[in-house]
């Protein structure tokens, strides 16, 4: 009769040592999940971008009551009266809009991220299946 001198204790640190050999970094899906995560940012900025520039449109045409005409009359009127006034005031001019733009980015990124994550995760989660 042999005696074995491998403990329970053994075995499960040969088995833990084997897996770890076994299952390497799965570099293929950390790349594939960070372009989709990048792909998915790009567009997510783009359409915030283009939702803020959409604003002034559509106000401009809610206060002209969707007639055309006067869209293009009150633009003439901005644009004389940008072009009329002194440097100091269209540079301060200039910085409102500027901050004005920045702060409807803004408000409209913390407006779409939560159902942004959640798809994003979703997403991410049905890929491993």
């Amino acid at each position: 009769m042999t005696f074995d001198f491998t403990t329970p204790m053994d075995r499960a640190a040969d088995c833990a040592l084997e897996k770890s050999r076994a299952a390497p970094f799965p570099w293929r899906r950390f790349l594939s999940d960070s372009c989709y995560i990048m792909i998915r940012s790009s567009g997510f900025a783009v359409t915030t971008f283009l939702m803020t520039l959409g604003l002034p449109l559509f106000f401009f045409l809610l206060i002209s009551g969707w007639n055309m005409d006067l869209l293009f009359l009150q633009l003439d009127n901005i644009a004389n009266r940008y072009l009329g006034a002194e440097t100091a005031r269209q540079l301060a001019f200039s910085g409102e809009l500027q901050t004005g733009f920045f702060a409807a980015v803004v408000l409209i990124a913390l407006w779409r991220t939560p159902r942004f994550v959640s798809e994003l995760v979703r997403a991410l989660d049905e890929g491993k299946k």
